[in-house]
């Protein structure tokens, strides 16, 4: 049986400081599930003595324009709003929460640091910071590893998924090749939900951009909102995809509710296959 990695001590409550970066194609299918989940779950204890609180922020500058009612969970009514505004009023009604909302791109350690303000909390509880990244470009993935290895962050639940983008071919003047119609329509259906721990100072699980270094080197990305942000309308995402990020990102949340615990350090998808591969926490890490 695979290890789990236990999060919250025995003795206390905890309280989740969610805070979800990205409200797009990945960002609107998980904070959907996200909401229904805490929901449950806080609907489950019969005393009606829920022995968790929640801190849910969710941040985007992003308006909803009409192509993203393709493959985002918004509708003709959402247009030119914000995406955050739409997504907490819709999921904040029906599942009875309270959600913060913040209109902005995040583009350095000082905002990162004002979204985990640390709440005022009694001595038997423990707040659990956990970071959701939910972008489609690696310079906020780059921006997300220099918080997570701040020395002043000691600790942080960092939860990243990515998906791939549909390969796009350059055939101006000339018809595409079966071997290149093959490749573009296998393409666009991979992805990975890492779950990065620090704990106590001290790095526990590796987060998305120490799994894949190359997320790191990626010179050409660009924050949302900037001139290479451009790039991701000639990669379009598949809504299987997308979807199947958001659900297998929502898993790890329903352990850390359910258990207080973390039970994967990886997962890899195909939504073409419908199949996972899971990287379970090595039994050589040690929790303190």
């Amino acid at each position: 049986m695979p290890r789990q990695l236990t999060i919250v001590e025995p003795t206390k409550r905890p309280y989740w400081q969610i805070v979800q970066i990205g409200a797009g194609a990945n960002g609107s299918h998980f904070f959907r599930g996200l909401t229904q989940l805490i929901r449950t779950h806080a609907n489950s204890f019969q005393s009606g003595k829920v022995p968790f609180s929640i801190g849910l922020t969710i941040v985007d500058a992003d308006l909803v324009e009409h192509k993203n009612l393709f493959n985002q969970l918004f509708d003709q009514e959402d247009i030119s709003q914000y995406k955050v505004e739409a997504l907490a009023d819709r999921y904040g009604e029906v599942y009875d929460l309270s959600i913060r909302r913040v209109i902005e791109f995040v583009k350095d350690i000082d905002m990162m640091h004002r979204l985990f303000t640390v709440p005022e909390v009694d001595e038997n509880t423990q707040i659990v910071p956990i970071l959701v990244g939910m972008v489609d470009n690696n310079r906020s993935r780059q921006l997300f590893d220099a918080f997570f290895h701040s020395d002043d962050v000691k600790d942080l639940i960092w939860i990243d998924a990515g998906v791939e983008g549909v390969e796009v071919l350059d055939a101006t003047n000339r018809e595409l090749t079966d071997e290149e119609k093959d490749f573009i329509a296998t393409s666009g259906f991979g992805g990975q939900v890492v779950c990065g721990v620090k704990k106590n100072g001290r790095v526990i699980l590796d987060p998305v951009t120490r799994v894949y270094p190359n997320v790191l080197e990626d010179e050409e990305t660009a924050f949302p909102g900037e001139s290479c942000g451009a790039l991701i309308i000639n990669n379009p995402q598949r809504l299987v995809t997308n979807r199947m990020a958001a659900e297998l990102a929502t898993v790890f949340f329903n352990n850390l509710l359910h258990s207080r615990s973390i039970w994967a350090h990886y997962i890899n998808f195909s939504a073409m296959y419908g199949g996972a591969g899971v990287t379970f926490i090595p039994d050589n890490i040690h929790e303190n």
